[in-house]
Order: C-alpha cells, then sequence, then structure tokens
C-alpha cells in the first residue's frame, strides 16, 4: 500500500515519518531533510531483497528500512530493543500503510532467556548494548530471545542488521540453515578492526562471502556461496 497523506511528517525516500522531537531529535531531523538518513543502506535493498523473502531486521530503530522492506519481501519481522521506539516505529508503518510487518522488542542473541541491559542515548541511532564508547543518559532492561529458534520459527531468508557493534558477536553461534544473504553495518569505532574479524570469519565459517557488488564501505553484503555458481560476464564500461 501507498503511505497515507498524514500532516507533520518529514519524509524520506517515500518514507513518512511521524515528527516527534523526543525521537526526531536536530541531528536526526538533519539527516532526514537533507536527504542521508539510513540511505546507503536503503539504496542497494531492491537489489538484494527478492518478493518471496522473510525478512529479519534486526535493529529496525524506528521503522523506516523495515518499511522500505515490507514493499519488497513477502514479510519482515523488526526487531528493536529499545523500547521507546515500539509505539513509534508502529505509527510510522501505520501510516505508510504497512501490514507485513511484526515488531519485537527483544535483544536477540544466544540465550533463549533472561534480561539484557541496554544503554539509551540522546539520539535514538546511538542507543546500544554497549556502555561506551559515547555518554548514555539511562539504561534499560530488555528481554532477551534466542535468535536461532527465531530464525527457525519464522523460516527467515534474508537478515539486515544495524546493532551499533553488537553485530561483532552476534552471529557467533548463528544457525544461517535457510539464510542466504546477511546485510549488515560494521561499526569499528565501537568495535575495532578485531570486531570486524569476527563478523568475517563469522560468516565464512558458514559459507557466506563478501559481496563487493552490493556493498558500500561499512554496509556489506554476505552471500551463501553456492557450490555449482555460474560466473557472470559484465558488461564491458
Amino acid at each position: 500500500m501507498r503511505p497515507k497523506s498524514e500532516s507533520n511528517c518529514l519524509e524520506a525516500g517515500g518514507v513518512l515519518i511521524p515528527y516527534d522531537p523526543a525521537i526526531i531529535t536536530p541531528p536526526i531531523k538533519h539527516a532526514i531533510e537533507f536527504g542521508y538518513f539510513e540511505a546507503e543502506e536503503a539504496a542497494q535493498l531492491p537489489h538484494i531483497i527478492s518478493p518471496d523473502d522473510i525478512v529479519l531486521d534486526i535493529g529496525a530503530g524506528i521503522g523506516f528500512i523495515s518499511t522500505l522492506i515490507s514493499r519488497l519481501a513477502e514479510r519482515v519481522i523488526s526487531v528493536e530493543a529499545n523500547p521507546d521506539l515500539l509505539p513509534f516505529m508502529g505509527k510510522l508503518h501505520q501510516i505508510n500503510g504497512v501490514e507485513n510487518a511484526e515488531r519485537l522488542n527483544v535483544v536477540l542473541g544466544d540465550a533463549e532467556a533472561g534480561m539484557a541491559t541496554f544503554y539509551q542515548r540522546a539520539d535514538f541511532w546511538m542507543g546500544s548494548l554497549a556502555k561506551g564508547p559515547n555518554p548514555y543518559k539511562s539504561t534499560i532492561s530488555v528481554p532477551k530471545m534466542g535468535l536461532n529458534i527465531l530464525l527457525k520459527k519464522e523460516r527467515v531468508t534474508l537478515i539486515v542488521c544495524d546493532i551499533e557493534g553488537a553485530e561483532s558477536f552476534l552471529f557467533a553461534h548463528a544457525e544461517l540453515c535457510r539464510v542466504d544473504r546477511v546485510y549488515l553495518e560494521l561499526h569499528d569505532h565501537i568495535t575495532g578492526l578485531k570486531g570486524v574479524a569476527a563478523v568475517f570469519s563469522a560468516m565464512a565459517a558458514r559459507g557466506f562471502s563478501y559481496d563487493p557488488r552490493y556493498s558500500s564501505g561499512a554496509i556489506v553484503l554476505f552471500r551463501r556461496v553456492e557450490q555449482e555458481e555460474t560466473l557472470r560476464s559484465y558488461a564491458r564500461l
């Protein structure tokens, strides 16, 4: 469905974003108005997603990326650790006509139960499971959920992930049986190059390769390597 007309909304990439200054702080508003809010990540989605995909969007934030995903995929599961963003995400999905998204307020990992500490920051896009390096304004306990349980239950085929450094350990024990693409943002300013190496090692151990065709800087696509892969010729420039 196309977005509804809504007053007091900003717009980015064809997505209406309700303007609530408690969530859309000045730096985030500036990014939306000047066209660079999640733009690099969003640009490759049409090239990566198939109509029959079931997509797990980890670190869904306000629901901008999951709205774009919903227009391309069969279904999207939007996982966000910050509980303050869930009502906003629900409203954003509603005014953009999103009907094939599920929203979960959990922290994914190895543990199937328990609680995790989430560090909230003034700008929501800086919130994370890490105490540093940036100052935080408050902490909140968030329920844990097993990543492998969710992947199996929902029959996920594609993972999109932006989790402020937690990507360095999230996939250490991931069972990516049905998943054949992982599209994520690296955060070397939090994890260092050691954390980047951990991501690449975890992906390689599961039969995934870095795909330079749809990667850009810290936004990277890992794709499962097919044993009978046929190389495609590229058009000459």
